[in-house]
């Protein structure tokens, strides 16, 4: 199984000037699991209150493909150039 990006990489470049940033996302990824955490019983309630309706499913079978696209982002750069400006997007 595929393991999501641990850190994003944002560079732009200019004529004049350059910028490069380093995100630590893994501390993101911490948060988001431990609000994922203490909401999964308010969760399973919604997910139980709107099964009848169709709405319930959709909520349930959500996460399995949204975490596969997240973990597919690991290795993705996006590098655009335009005349002498660079803008690249890198995860890692």
């Amino acid at each position: 199984m595929n393991r999501p990006p641990l850190i994003l990489r944002l560079k732009v470049s200019g004529q004049r000037k350059r910028c490069s940033l380093w995100l630590p996302l893994f501390l993101v990824w911490l948060v988001l699991a431990a609000i994922a955490i203490a909401l999964l019983p308010l969760i399973l309630i919604a997910v139980a209150i709107l099964w009848p309706f169709g709405w319930g499913k959709l909520l349930f079978f959500f996460w399995p493909p949204f975490l596969g696209v997240l973990c597919a982002l690991r290795g993705l750069e996006v590098d655009v150039k335009q005349g002498s400006r660079i803008k690249l997007i890198s995860f890692r």
